[in-house]
């Protein structure tokens, strides 16, 4: 039972950190306009407040604490179902997020066995979040969302409600110390299915594998024994390197992918994760204290140093390397616990049975480890000052003004004293443990295997649920003439209002009629997002086949969506400089008609200063008239720059002209009070300009631009 508990409550932290993360970046950070050090310190209060709840748990104990604040956090999560975005979603996210840690620091109180519990977790979590095609019960429909946290939310509190406390308390403060650095190479790399997704060719098998290796990596962190963690940190540093810091690769033309065998690392990764976090869930201390509340800060910081290397040029923070500080902060506890553990000297047992000691007016004993070690010292805290194991003048097993026990040779008078086991040789032992017998094989292994049992069935969802869409078959129209080109900045597929909507972004760009649309600042899982695959999620909707150009990261970039013939696919990167997210130009020449070709380049240029954007700019120009040599070329795309801007004018000055000017101004930029013209059409001379749309929507801070090129 309390491993389903703390899967259960890891389940709905990760999902509460998917919506409150985004929450956090789209409506406080208002995408990138709130400076970087002022939303880390807001983000950071929150989980200060959750430090409050330590003392609480070393005086009533951890179980009515968790019990109050598990059944908060479900309370809140389901309101935040009801939420329309806004300043609303923002602060019940928060909410719901301080009620997650507090019960996670409450749950390192009572002394349930958690090693598998919180593997078992994150494996839930990521193969949910597979099967649901990457959307989360947030952002479903109303009646799915309902059905898939309700069923949760039942479980969760009946199950906690009536779970017996534990008869032998296990403090494990080493596994809640390193849960926090787990939780984020969960989320940012071993548990992203868009990794998988957006890798070179996009291999259909990558997400199934991913999930496949963490349904193994549960009845993986049962092993015990000194080779375990070792192992599982290198496997964890292959699957960084291999998924995460190695070289990106280039695929049919397009620069910047993700190794195709990046699936293959990231299951590597997973499985060293399990070895590790079982290995730390064996190493018994007397207390837990503040272990999980600074492990959740350090979540935090390595989450915001990840993704502030965007909005911040620190050189030291290269691609990669937040990962392997990550590894580090996972690394460095666990090994120091296990090198501790192998350098002590073999506990013996104690001479007589030591009394449990007492603090503030409660007595814990709790057990576990490699060999079931037990302790009588507190679980959240240490003994009094100057109280040993038994006070004076009481006999073992006694109380105050107890009469000895009839028949009993160790309570009369002049008796010698019973033996006690394990007392030989009168040796005190090194450490205050002793060592009962290790549990059975069918007791290490029947709570992973019971989970296990439904992975199959999980998989087989996650195999089903994200998928390139496979569009409509390439076609050709009958007769020439006009081209539909539509330039869209989806802000990652987050309205005005801070809500993840695909069918709302979807219903947008359907109701312009796009032949080509081209997608600026498309996110395929960034956890910081919210993980979502928002390009496979559009394309779906709309039936569009897309061709995908990562900018800043294998995640992170732009992408063209035609049905039209591709005839020459390729992509180059732009100067990055100090620009946030990096830059590319995605250039594709299609067949517009039996005979006719048209050539689209899709960027996004930056407006950090004057000299970034500029060889930007000058660089995609020279990109986009090479590919005019061969076919009239049009380029679009977010250029954070008005028409006279000397950014602009590296396209105007090689013969390409404004594609708007018969419909200026076009402002698109905010989308609820549009007052800026920074989203640009430019053409050259062989095409004419028939048409130029750009309706209201919310759906995006960016309005989209059409228009209808007669060729």
């Amino acid at each position: 039972m309390p491993v389903i508990v703390i899967a259960l409550g890891i389940v709905f932290l990760v999902d509460i950190l998917r919506v409150w993360l985004p929450s956090l970046i789209t409506v406080y950070g208002d995408a990138g306009a709130t400076p970087a050090e002022q939303l880390g310190l807001f983000a950071l209060a929150w989980f200060a407040v959750a430090f409050a709840v330590v003392p609480l748990c070393r005086r009533v104990g951890g179980r009515p604490v968790a019990v109050l604040a598990g059944v908060a956090m479900v309370m809140s999560r389901l309101w935040l179902q009801f939420t329309d975005g806004g300043d609303a979603q923002l602060y019940l996210a928060c909410l719901a997020l301080v009620a997650g840690l507090c019960w996670l620091i409450a749950v390192a109180h009572t002394g349930w066995e958690a090693g598998v519990g919180v593997v078992a977790g994150l494996a839930v979590a990521v193969a949910l979040h597979a099967g649901l095609g990457t959307l989360d019960p947030m952002w479903l429909e109303v009646w799915r969302g309902w059905a898939v946290l309700g069923t949760l939310a039942v479980l969760f509190v009946a199950a906690q409600v009536w779970i017996p406390a534990p008869a032998r308390p296990v403090a494990q403060p080493i596994l809640w110390a390193v849960l926090g650095p787990a939780l984020f190479l969960t989320g940012v790399l071993f548990g992203n299915v868009g990794v998988a997704h957006a890798a070179a060719g996009e291999p259909r098998w990558g997400v199934p594998v991913l999930v496949g290796a963490w349904a193994l990596a549960v009845p993986v962190s049962r092993l015990r024994g000194r080779w375990v963690w070792p192992l599982g940190l290198a496997f964890l540093v292959a699957g960084v390197v291999g998924a995460g810091y190695l070289e990106t690769s280039a695929h049919e033309g397009i620069v910047g992918l993700a190794p195709a065998g990046a699936a293959a690392w990231q299951a590597l990764g997973v499985l060293g994760l399990g070895l590790v976090l079982g290995d730390a869930a064996g190493r018994v201390r007397p207390a837990v204290r503040w272990a999980p509340a600074w492990s959740m800060v350090g979540f935090f910081v390595l989450t915001f140093l990840h993704y502030a290397r965007y909005d911040i040029e620190i050189d030291v923070l290269a691609r990669g390397r937040v990962l392997l500080l990550g590894v580090l902060a996972l690394a460095v506890p666990a090994g120091l616990a296990a090198l501790r553990d192998r350098r002590a000297p073999a506990p013996a047992e104690p001479e007589a049975a030591p009394a449990p000691a007492r603090a503030r007016g409660r007595t814990v004993a709790h057990s576990g480890g490699h060999g079931g070690v037990r302790s009588d010292v507190p679980l959240g805290g240490r003994a009094r000052a100057g109280q040993g194991a038994q006070r004076p003048g009481r006999r073992p097993g006694t109380r105050p003004g107890a009469k000895p026990a009839p028949g009993r040779a160790g309570n009369r008078p002049g008796a010698p004293a019973a033996p006690t086991p394990g007392a030989a040789g009168g040796r005190k032992p090194d450490r205050p443990w002793d060592v009962p017998p290790p549990p059975s094989l069918a007791e290490r292994l029947h709570a992973p295997l019971a989970l296990a049992t439904v992975f199959p069935v999980v998989i087989a969802l996650a195999a089903f649920g994200l998928r390139p869409a496979a569009g409509s078959a390439p076609v050709s129209d009958a007769a020439a003439g006009t081209l539909r080109v539509v330039t869209y900045n989806i802000r990652m597929g987050y309205g005005v209002d801070g809500r993840f909507d695909p069918d709302r972004t979807a219903d947008t760009i359907r109701a312009l009629k796009p032949d080509v649309l081209v997608l600026n600042e498309v996110d395929r899982a960034w956890f910081l997002n919210g993980g979502h695959d928002v390009l496979t999620l559009l394309a779906r909707r709309l039936d569009l086949p897309y061709r995908f150009a990562p900018a800043a990261d294998p995640q992170w970039g732009d992408a063209v969506l035609t049905r039209k013939p591709i005839r020459h696919l390729e992509s180059i990167e732009l100067p990055a400089g100090g620009a946030p997210t990096g830059a590319q130009a995605l250039g594709v020449v299609i067949e517009a008609a039996p005979g006719r070709s048209v050539a689209v380049v899709s960027t996004h240029l930056q407006d950090v200063d004057d000299k970034v954007p500029q060889a930007q700019a000058e660089r995609a120009a020279e990109f986009a008239v090479r590919l005019g040599t061969s076919a009239p070329v049009v380029v679009l795309g977010d250029m954070n720059a008005t028409i006279d801007s000397p950014q602009l004018k590296a396209f105007t000055g090689r013969g390409l002209v404004d594609g708007l000017a018969r419909a200026r101004p076009i402002r698109t930029y905010p989308a609820d009070k549009p007052k800026k013209e920074i989203d640009q059409v430019l053409v050259d001379a062989r095409l004419r300009v028939a048409a130029v749309d750009s309706p209201p929507s919310t759906a995006s801070d960016h309005l989209p631009v059409a228009v209808t090129l007669l060729y």
